[in-house]
């Protein structure tokens, strides 16, 4: 996102796995890319090209990266310069969502410089129709309340900034009718308000769907206090924040509560809730190092068995910490970089709640693994520099856990459909109960309806680690399977576009393939800009209540455009050919010169640009364009007498060539004398010298001559002799 120096900050990616592997990075619209290779528990760091930042508000850019790796990685991103400093992790595609809200904070306004709240979209598929609900006005003049759509390609960004410093662009409401990244922040503003010194806030967004109940919070080290902002998805959120004492307040959807602690708290809510911790500005904590920074807490519900987090000591980084949340039963059975946890820091309960600890340690840079063999951890990494900061959350599984989509649409009469979740065992105990009499405790299990009709299918979830209970309903429906029809086969030319169709089916939603990975939910695609790669094979199928029809298909053919061949601009003289040229583009069904004329060749007769274009059998139309140049090889004479006593014979002394571009002839006595000069290549000479007849005899002459050989190449040169006047 747009930084305080902007064109000056460095953009890193950090990339860490618990595997050797190798990938690449790359800015796909800016074809650019750097090949990577990151040991097991270690971090790769990889600089990005300046252009890499996004600047600007409402602009769509070409400015997406893109991480791909052999086996599984972890990325981070970290932006500095000159004091400033913030560092966030990176979603993988898996974890993404189409439902945002963003969460960043007030900007900043210092004189005339504003900086501003801020969030940043990135497209990672095609054509993704994005739906912004903005909860204050943009620099680009939208008010507050405004909604308004646009469209992403994979590896295009979306910025938008809010328009003065009080602006505040936390609880925009941002849904796809596919996935997308988000990420917000601000440019550059104090944390809390009024406290000295500032600096930029870079964090991940998470899918609403991978929001939590549960939260646990641990305060940084050396701070009196934390800012916290919570913020609700749904109306009617009844929020509890316990520490010491609680805290109560409800929440509707995209608003947000903020308060202050300096002590470990556990949060709880009835709906899926996010929450954000801010660090506050040195000047404010009296510890001498450190800045504003943010992170975005994951939800005990996300915890994992094993994470790698990387503490940068980039621009100017002195202090690195990491605060690790786990269960207090699990202490014994976690390690910190191999080592237990319990011998390394002082593991302390959380205030709110007993069950939970916290573990704050002071580490190195570099990259540190933390293992559980209990129920699992979260993590944020952070650190303190001179005026400066950053903070990012890691260890999280990022799973839905808030989606009915867990269970089927529906499907198709005495077909197999499987009901899969990805919570197992020994942590979560399921119960699946199929509506039709059949239950199971397997995650994934494979079922079959042998009756037409509705059923309520119930998924009952247990975690015995969080000791919480929920489940999940949906109604499918069973249908019989249906077929479904095209439209009709299609042809096309190379550039030209082509409607693929499938007939009407009430209630059906649609799936096209075809060549080169080709997908489409359209009923109607549209392939634009259609290339040979693109002949082949289509399917199509219809899905009614998660019953797909059987498949039908089209044949797709896309016939490259003819190339008609006029050949290289060329040369020809028209004194020595008539016509100068014979224009044979080659055999074609149709010709169009032009002049308009149809024939399948064409005589040139004078200079000029000349085209054809000509179609094929299949109405693919092709053009090619030459030009021809009347250009006669250079040729020239030069007398070596002449008599020049006004008789009309001879009387003066020239080149005689028709076709010199340029000429110099000068003249001169036998002691070298100046008697005539011209540059024109009608030069001439009378005999004179001041209008005067010189006397018969010898005299030297020099004839500087540019024009084109045999081959249409130019030249100079300079040619002399001597003639004789006679009398």
């Amino acid at each position: 996102m747009e930084h305080f120096d902007v064109g000056k900050n460095t953009m890193v990616v950090m990339i860490s796995s618990k595997y050797n592997t190798s990938g690449v990075v790359r800015m796909p619209l800016y074809n650019w890319e750097t090949n990577f290779t990151v040991s097991a528990n270690d971090v790769t760091i990889i600089k990005l090209p300046a252009y890499a930042e996004n600047t600007g508000s409402e602009q769509t850019a070409p400015r997406g990266i893109q991480v791909q790796s052999v086996l599984p990685v972890s990325v981070y991103i970290h932006q500095y310069h000159s004091m400033r400093s913030e560092a966030s992790m990176v979603l993988p595609v898996e974890s993404l969502g189409n439902e945002y809200y963003a969460l960043s904070y007030q900007g900043y306004g210092n004189g005339n410089a504003t900086y501003p709240s801020e969030f940043l979209l990135v497209g990672i598929q095609d054509e993704t129709e994005i739906t912004i609900r903005l909860s204050d006005q943009t620099l680009g003049g939208k008010p507050a309340g405004t909604t308004f759509s646009i469209i992403l390609n994979a590896g295009e960004t979306y910025q938008v900034q809010g328009r003065f410093a009080t602006d505040d662009l936390s609880g925009t409401y941002i849904t796809g009718d596919k996935n997308f990244n988000l990420l917000a922040g601000c440019r550059w503003i104090p944390m809390p308000a009024g406290c000295d010194y500032r600096d930029n806030l870079l964090e991940q967004m998470l899918p609403v769907s991978t929001w939590g109940k549960q939260f646990v919070t641990a305060p940084h080290a050396y701070m009196p206090y934390d800012i916290f902002r919570v913020m609700a998805s749904e109306n009617g959120t009844q929020v509890t924040v316990k520490g010491s004492s609680t805290k109560q307040f409800s929440l509707n959807a995209g608003q947000f509560y903020e308060y202050n602690t300096g002590e470990s708290t556990f949060i709880s809510a009835n709906k899926p809730i996010a929450v954000a911790q801010y660090i506050i500005g040195s000047a404010c904590a009296g510890h001498g190092v450190g800045d504003p920074a943010m992170v975005v807490l994951n939800s005990v519900e996300q915890i994992r068995d094993t994470v790698t987090l990387y503490n940068s000591s980039l621009e100017n980084i002195v202090e690195n910490y990491i605060n690790v949340i786990l269960k207090t039963q699990d202490i014994d059975v976690t390690t910190f970089d191999g080592q237990p946890i319990a011998d390394l820091v002082g593991v302390i309960p959380v205030i709110g709640n007993p069950d939970f600890a916290f573990a704050r340690l002071t580490v190195q840079p570099g990259a540190h693994t933390i293992i559980s063999g209990g129920c699992g951890v979260t993590a944020t990494a952070y650190g303190y520099g001179d005026l400066e900061s950053y903070a990012y959350g890691g260890g999280a599984s990022f799973k839905p856990i808030n989606a009915t989509s867990l269970i089927p649409e529906g499907g198709c009469l005495n077909d197999t459909i499987v009901f899969k979740t990805e919570f197992k065992a020994p942590r979560h105990e399921v119960l699946w109960d199929f509506g039709d009499g059949t239950t199971s405790t397997d995650p994934n299990f494979a079922h079959v309806y042998t009756a037409l009709g509705s059923y309520t299918v119930k998924l009952y979830l247990t975690d015995n680690c969080l000791n919480i209970k929920d489940t999940v309903s949906r109604n499918i429906l069973i249908t019989l399977r249906q077929a479904a029809t095209v439209t009709g086969d299609k042809e096309a030319c190379v550039g030209g576009a082509i409607a693929l169709g499938a007939e009407d089916l009430p209630g059906a939603r649609y799936e096209w393939t075809g060549p080169n990975n080709f997908f489409s939910p359209e009923q109607y695609p549209l392939l634009t800009n259609i290339q040979t790669g693109a002949t082949g094979q289509y399917q199509v199928i219809g899905i009614i209540s998660g019953c797909a029809t059987w498949p039908a298909f089209a044949e797709v053919t896309v016939h490259p455009l003819p190339q008609p061949e006029l050949g290289a601009d060329t040369l020809a003289c028209s004194k020595d050919n008539y016509p100068l040229v014979v224009l044979n583009p080659g055999s074609f069904a149709h010709y169009q010169w032009q002049n308009n004329t149809t024939s399948p060749s064409f005589n040139v007769v004078r200079e000029g640009i000349y085209w054809v274009q000509v179609a094929d059998i299949y109405g693919c139309v092709g053009a090619d364009t030459v030009f021809v140049e009347d250009r006669c090889p250079t040729r020239y004479y030069i007398p070596n007498v002449f008599s020049p006593n006004d008789d009309g014979v001879n009387d003066y002394f020239s080149v005689h060539s028709a076709d010199m571009e340029t000429l110099t002839l000068s003249v001169y006595d036998r002691w070298g004398n100046l008697l005539f000069r011209s540059e024109s290549v009608d030069a001439r000479w009378d005999g004179r010298f001041h209008d005067k007849p010189v006397s018969p005899g010898v005299y030297i002459w020099m004839a500087q001559i540019s024009g084109y050989r045999e081959d249409g190449t130019a030249f100079e040169t300079t040619e002399s002799g001597s003639v004789t006047v006679l009398r």
